[in-house]
């Protein structure tokens, strides 16, 4: 039997987010028989810990998520990296291949290790749009220090949609070795957990018509404007429900702007669900109103269940729904949004057909497919092209 090839992923955490939910769907699709595969987190913090296969050999950089948090900044703003290469020496193997799974300035923790033959990154924003990465479209000077000290050192960069590259390469220009490479969204475990009703959610979402959303609640997920545009939709005299499953900071802020403007029975923040699928396929629209996505897994799960989709024109969305073709789209604007809530409300037969389409293009996302393209890229090949 042939060597096992020897693979590093790093994140930050595990969070409730879209791409680490994409990294265990991942890790629980690679055969081990292969692959020798550990797991390198910053901060072990979030709802998939726990959900990590067995036969991934985990390490973790910090317990405690505010020290994490507080290192992580001082190495972001001041490039006191001393203790991550620290962290990064201690590692007791030799890897083929290393993975930054979402890319950052912890990317550069692939450098501080001559322990890693060939480093990659995957990056699953939009740079553009992303208010987290706009300083790199206005500073030059960090422009070019990113650029010459992380991304022309890796070899390769791989992007979750033709949308998120594009952006990338606007900013820093052409690199050598870059691709795109869907998340691996596990479509048999999404179709199977419909059936498991472990949603803590009672109301049934038959009563009336009903709009779901799924998402860690952050300025960059757009809640505000969804609440915002409800309150339009439901002073234009149309009764309806608003169901947002998902945490994070925003909650206080979100919870408040639901107070002000008098929508507690119209919108609900159920914080985060470890199983929306039932919520989600019985809902009348999926709405997703994002400032910036790059490749948007939950909507990827909607479209896998059927569900028709409302989506605001972010460069991700934009692409996954084909201006329109595939799930109706509407501007990033409070009353455009609440415009095309209310068509669906009005119109039936939208949601048949939208159902329809979400199907249809739900087959962009065949997980065999995908896996094939992480092994080539594990094996020093160049993915499948998409």
């Amino acid at each position: 039997m042939p060597k096992k090839r020897k693979i590093l992923f790093l994140i930050p955490s595990l969070r409730g987010g879209g791409a680490e939910r994409t990294l265990i769907n991942l890790l629980q699709k690679i055969d081990y028989d292969l692959y020798d595969v550990d797991l390198l987190v910053v901060s072990k913090e979030g709802p998939y810990v726990d959900m990590i296969p067995k036969r991934v050999g985990v390490r973790y950089f910090f317990n405690n998520n505010f020290i994490a948090r507080v290192l992580g900044y001082i190495h972001r703003t001041f490039n006191i990296d001393w203790i991550f290469k620290k962290k990064m020496s201690e590692l007791d193997k030799s890897y083929d291949v290393g993975i930054s799974f979402l890319d950052s300035h912890y990317t550069d923790l692939l450098f501080y290790t001559d322990n890693i033959e060939k480093r990659f990154a995957f990056v699953h924003s939009s740079y553009l749009s992303h208010e987290n990465y706009q300083k790199f479209s206005t500073h030059d000077r960090l422009r070019e220090k990113v650029k010459n000290n992380r991304y022309l050192k890796l070899d390769g960069i791989y992007f979750v949609s033709h949308d998120s590259m594009a952006d990338f390469v606007e900013i820093f220009g052409e690199f050598p070795k870059t691709g795109v490479v869907y998340n691996v969204i596990d479509q048999e475990s999404v179709l199977r957990k419909v059936g498991y009703n472990t949603s803590p959610l009672a109301e049934s979402t038959s009563a009336r018509f009903t709009f779901t959303a799924v998402g860690s609640l952050l300025p960059v997920k757009g809640f505000d404007r969804l609440i915002r545009a409800s309150k339009i939709v439901r002073d234009s005299g149309y009764e309806f429900k608003v169901h947002i499953a998902g945490s994070g900071p925003e909650k206080d802020k979100l919870t408040k702007l639901i107070d002000k403007l008098g929508l507690e029975e119209t919108v609900k923040l159920h914080g985060f669900v470890k199983n929306p699928y039932p919520l989600m396929k019985n809902s009348d629209v999926f709405v997703m109103s994002s400032v910036s996505e790059a490749l948007p897994t939950v909507l990827c799960e909607a479209m896998i269940l059927g569900t028709p989709s409302l989506v605001t024109n972010c460069s991700g969305c934009r692409g996954l729904v084909e201006n329109g073709e595939f799930g109706m789209i509407a501007e990033q604007d409070d009353r455009d949004f609440a415009e095309k809530m209310i068509r669906y409300m009005d119109n039936p037969n939208l949601l048949n057909h939208y159902s329809i389409k979400s199907l249809k293009r739900a087959e962009l996302f065949d997980d065999e497919r995908i896996l094939q393209s992480y092994y080539n890229i594990f094996e020093g090949k160049e993915p499948l092209p998409v």
